[in-house]
């Protein structure tokens, strides 16, 4: 018998919420995460458990089992993948919005904004966790914000 069956596997404090709008399979973000993006009064009703739901065209960004529903709009800042425009962060940590990557495309015809929020993992600086609503990193999101600025500044 291996370690792991003689290992009495214990249930999850939590698990992720399946978005009740979308059906979105949702992923489980910390209570830090929600904490920091939750204004303190839905925080304390949300009892630091939240999934977010990672569907662009939903307007929920958390719920939980408890029957929280948190809407675009209701979080304190913008969400990267919930909300549109050029003053929305791509990166929370390091503190890079649309328009930083727009601007950059726009002068130099690239972006070096990926390989600097890069620098800044590397140096231990960043705080996903926290400071991201989505609770992870946000290469991702800034990978995909590039491709779509690039595509509208090369249609123009």
């Amino acid at each position: 018998m291996s370690n792991d069956e003689a290992q009495p596997r214990r249930p999850p404090k939590s698990t992720a919420c399946r978005c009740p709008v979308c059906g979105d399979a949702g992923r489980l973000v910390s209570a830090l995460t929600l904490a920091n993006h939750l204004p303190s009064e839905i925080y304390a009703q949300s009892g630091g458990q939240g999934s977010f739901c990672a569907n662009p065209n939903c307007a929920v960004v958390y719920c939980n089992s408890r029957g929280m529903l948190i809407r675009r709009g209701d979080t304190v800042l913008p969400v990267t993948i919930k909300d549109a425009g050029d003053d929305v962060h791509v990166c929370y940590c390091f503190d890079f919005k649309r328009a930083d990557i727009r601007r950059e495309i726009l002068e130099k015809g690239k972006t070096t904004i990926p390989e600097e929020i890069k620098k800044g993992i590397k140096a231990g600086r960043c705080d996903c966790e926290r400071k991201n609503p989505q609770g992870v990193c946000c290469l991702g999101n800034v990978a995909a914000a590039v491709k779509v600025i690039l595509a509208e500044v090369n249609r123009k």
